[in-house]
Formats: C-alpha cells, sequence, structure tokens
C-alpha cells in the first residue's frame, strides 16, 4: 500500500485512492474489512501513509495499526468499538491529526 501511495501520479487523491484500493483488494480477496476506519480517519491514514514510506527509516507500525482494526473490527458490537478505535486516530507521533481536511480537486 506504501508503494501505490508513494507512487500515485496525482497532486492530489493519494490516499484516497489508496483507501480505495485497500477496499478493492480486501473484498477481492474475500477479507471482511471495514473500510469506513480509514475514510472517517483520513488525517490519521495520511500521516502513517508518510511515516511508512520514509526510505530512510520507515515507521510502518502505524499503518499496519489501523490496517489490523479495520480487519478485526467486523462484528455485532461494531458500534462500541468503533467509538472506542476512534480515540486512538487523534495522534500519531507528536502530531495531532483531527484537524486534516481533505481538499477536493479543482482545476483552477
Amino acid at each position: 500500500m506504501t508503494k501505490l501511495w508513494r507512487v500515485h501520479p496525482f497532486r492530489e487523491g493519494n490516499t484516497r485512492a489508496v483507501s480505495i484500493f485497500m477496499n478493492l483488494f480486501a473484498e477481492d480477496n474475500k477479507l471482511e474489512f471495514n473500510g469506513q476506519i480509514l475514510s472517517q480517519h483520513p488525517g490519521y491514514l495520511r500521516k502513517a501513509l508518510i511515516l511508512s514510506a520514509v526510505e530512510e527509516a520507515p515507521e510502518p507500525q502505524y499503518l499496519l495499526k489501523v490496517l489490523k482494526d479495520a480487519l478485526n473490527l467486523i462484528g455485532n458490537d461494531n458500534t462500541k468499538r468503533e467509538r472506542k478505535q476512534s480515540n486512538k486516530y487523534k495522534v500519531i507521533k507528536q502530531y495531532d491529526v483531527t484537524n486534516y481536511k481533505q481538499k477536493p480537486f479543482e482545476t483552477e
């Protein structure tokens, strides 16, 4: 996922494209995957991808954490577990990622 994010050819949309790809990959491989956790925390996902993509000293643990949670959040008690999980995605390292806003694509 990190390699795909890194080589995405456009200026905007890298994180969204990878998020969609993750959902499609899981679906195609018949994995139960809660992709909403990715879309609900785009700032965390983006920062996790950035840290994972640093060639000199990658830190994939943040990306692995959100992916593992997306794979493990399946079940009947999703609502309570999702609320608890949401608190985990406010800070990554020393960065507050809660104020991250995805920018809509603009041509001008």
